[in-house]
């Protein structure tokens, strides 16, 4: 009997904490405040491996956040993300990083002087939440604007065909 009673206490004060909403926010907060510790940002991967978040942006074929094992570097991250694309600028390749300790910085990297180099001190180390943006090369961007241009005058002779055959 005192068992049920015990249970019965349990389950009411299980309820109250679940639909209490003063109790929701608080739990909120503590989500909030954990996500702000280094160690929030860290998860183990399949084999018990360290994995962590990294953002990649621009011309590459995926772009998006991977979960990378800890301690990888710029090039393994581009592999993961399926190489720079045809028009990626990828001498000059950007890393953000946001630290609550070292601060806030951006570099740029040289990718295309390693391929020629071989020297792995161009390549750096990614930590939790860098943000990785591969730019466009100009001449990727002329060849864009070409081509718009080339499909604008495109519609505009058809406009004019139509117009013509229409005032006949």
């Amino acid at each position: 009997m005192k068992r049920k009673v015990l249970q019965a206490i349990f389950y009411l004060f299980s309820g109250f904490f679940i639909l209490n909403p003063e109790v929701e926010i608080q739990a909120q907060e503590n989500i909030q405040f954990q996500t702000q510790n280094r160690a929030a940002q860290y998860h183990l991967g399949a084999a018990d491996e360290l994995l962590i978040p990294i953002n990649i942006w621009g011309f590459v074929q995926k772009p998006g956040q991977y979960m990378v094992p800890n301690k990888t570097d710029l090039l393994s991250l581009l592999s993961f993300a399926g190489g720079p694309t045809e028009g990626a600028k990828i001498s000059k390749i950007k890393i953000v990083r946001s630290d609550a300790i070292e601060g806030n910085f951006v570099w740029n990297v040289n990718v295309k002087k390693y391929i020629n180099t071989a020297d792995p001190s161009i390549i750096p180390i990614l930590k939790p939440g860098d943000t990785i943006v591969v730019k466009g090369t100009t001449f990727n961007w002329i060849q864009r604007f070409f081509s718009f241009v080339s499909s604008l005058a495109t519609i505009i002779y058809f406009i004019a065909l139509a117009n013509e055959y229409l005032t006949r």
